[in-house]
């Protein structure tokens, strides 16, 4: 994760209705940042742990809630999950949150666990061999997490992105980036007007959605920046009942 590329100032200025996903984005960032000064030791063969080795357990939660300004007893449950082994990242890509219980609701839970992991998903993406399977598979070749943003280029070729581990590989252009469904019936491509750069690809056989935003846009932006610009695609998409699969870089699912 190398930055926002694009200056965030000038984002707002044009899209103020972006100002709070971006500040938070900007809190993930640093977090992120923080995180990865640390020596993981994170790898894909034999992960010796499925969530922060002990360890980083504290320095880890403690810069969690000094970045973004958490008292950390409100945090106090999940860490202490964390110690016991009770937190398993590696099922978060399947939107599987912790069976047991814990004093917040499933849908914060949620965005919670994906802003903590991030930083371990993101080293595990890098000791990853990345074999670009999203075509045969639908899902991330790294940490299985399915896609919600693609790129394409003018002769169509498509790549997915993971918002988890950051992984990129390619994907079929004519069939849908989630089920691998083929029949154009069942698919939709929905425009945005003021969007050219943007648009979504719905799919009727699996109700999902993927957007897909122009390979030369990325030249000036990273696609979790892109995936924040196109916020208002998910809430077009989602009011037509297609859902994205995995979370947007601040956490978000549901935006409804």
């Amino acid at each position: 994760l190398n930055g926002m590329n694009m200056d965030v100032e000038e984002i707002i200025r044009q899209r103020p209705y972006l100002k709070d996903p971006l500040r938070i984005y900007e809190r993930v960032t640093e977090f992120i940042a923080a995180v990865r000064k640390f020596s993981l030791g994170v790898t894909v063969a034999s992960p010796d742990h499925k969530a922060y080795a002990p360890v980083f357990i504290d320095p880890v939660f403690e810069r969690f809630s000094t970045i973004f300004e958490l008292p950390e007893g409100s945090l106090s449950p999940l860490k202490q999950a964390m110690e016991l082994g009770d937190i398993d990242f590696t099922r978060l890509p399947y939107q599987e949150v912790p069976a047991f219980s814990l004093p917040y609701p499933e849908e914060d839970l949620a965005m919670l666990l994906f802003l903590v992991s991030r930083p371990y998903f993101l080293a595990l993406g890098e000791a990853a061999r990345r074999d670009g399977k999203f075509r045969e598979r639908g899902k991330c070749p790294v940490c299985e997490a399915r896609p919600s943003l693609a790129s394409e280029d003018a002769d169509s070729r498509r790549q997915a992105y993971c918002s988890f581990c950051g992984a990129a590989g390619d994907c079929r252009a004519a069939v849908c980036p989630i089920c691998l469904n083929n029949e154009a019936a069942r698919m939709h491509v929905i425009s945005v007007e003021g969007e050219d750069s943007f648009r979504i690809h719905a799919c009727d056989a699996c109700s999902s959605c993927v957007k897909i935003v122009q390979a030369g846009r990325l030249s000036g932006m990273t696609p979790d920046v892109a995936d924040l610009m196109s916020l208002p695609l998910d809430v077009i998409a989602q009011k037509r009942k297609y859902a994205r699969r995995s979370p947007n870089p601040i956490g978000m699912i549901r935006m409804l």
